[in-house]
């Protein structure tokens, strides 16, 4: 009877040690795929505010000079911006090559989307027709 029990306690803890590998397994899953839809998230969050500041910067909304850490209004107001502005002449980007029109002068304007944590998560770039000056 001993030999018996022995056997039957023997494959009860390797049935235990397959649940508890197994649970681990599907644990460790779970985790990755919440990790995935969280950086998912924060990805399309980052891209949304990107070209909304970016709108804004062409609509006079928000000016287009250099800053560092600025807060979003609410619901983001943890999140934060960078704007770098950079004078560029129109010539050097292949617009109005041979035109008589008068050139407009352009700004290249990156803007830099920060999660809470600070840790940069989206970086958009676009080129923006300054108004002329008089």
């Amino acid at each position: 009877m001993s030999r018996e029990g022995g056997g039957v306690l023997l494959e009860v803890l390797m049935a235990l040690g397959l649940a508890v590998g197994a649970f681990s397994v599907i644990t460790g899953g779970l985790q990755s795929a919440v990790d995935s839809v969280e950086r998912m998230r924060n990805s399309v969050h980052s891209q949304n505010l990107a070209v909304s500041l970016l709108s804004q910067i062409q609509m006079g909304l928000v000016d287009a000079e250099d800053v560092e850490g600025i807060n979003f209004e609410a619901p983001f107001g943890e999140w934060t911006y960078d704007i770098e502005t950079e004078e560029v002449a129109a010539e050097t980007i292949g617009f109005y090559s041979g035109s008589a029109r008068p050139v407009p002068e352009m700004l290249k304007v990156e803007v830099a989307i920060h999660r809470p944590d600070g840790q940069v998560i989206h970086r958009m770039g676009q080129f923006v027709f300054m108004e002329p000056s008089e």
